[in-house]
């Protein structure tokens, strides 16, 4: 089970290629806050407007408070999803530092934009020359990549 923020959900939502999240995971979901910030986008006109029809978790109990004390350093959709990743012992994508951070304190496993191209390609669901393609697309739609050839890690 993986929770998915904003961060991740842009980048491949702006190269039209949310299958191959969906490829890549069983089971994916996103926050209400998550949700919230993708329609921001949307309505800013910085994200196309698509719908997502992934399954949306709602906090709950003492979700509640991690979440609360997580925000004073995060937005809420990183907030949220590192609330639940942590109570209901989910798997974490994120591009955010700060969200790294804080994930790898809380004991959650994460990733990011990378390591979803490079399961893709570990899963022979797209070539590395389609997502090396990918990446270059990602990266001129605007995400900060930590490389710009997956030939350095895959």
């Amino acid at each position: 089970m993986v929770l998915i923020d904003n961060t991740v959900l842009s980048n491949f939502a702006k190269v039209n290629r949310l299958d191959l999240l969906k490829r890549a995971f069983e089971k994916l979901y996103v926050t209400e806050q998550v949700l919230e910030e993708f329609k921001l986008g949307i309505e800013r006109g910085v994200l196309p407007n698509i719908s997502l029809d992934f399954e949306v978790l709602k906090l709950e109990g003492e979700e509640i408070e991690l979440y609360n004390s997580l925000r004073a350093k995060l937005g809420k959709g990183e907030a949220s999803c590192l609330a639940i990743a942590k109570n209901r012992n989910m798997k974490f994508l994120t591009d955010d530092s700060d969200a790294r951070k804080a994930a790898n304190i809380l004991g959650i496993p994460v990733s990011g934009t990378i390591g979803v191209l490079v399961r893709c390609i570990e899963r022979n669901i797209i070539s590395k020359e389609e997502g090396n393609k990918i990446l270059k697309e990602m990266i001129a739609k605007g995400f900060y990549s930590p490389i710009s050839d997956l030939d350095e890690i895959v």
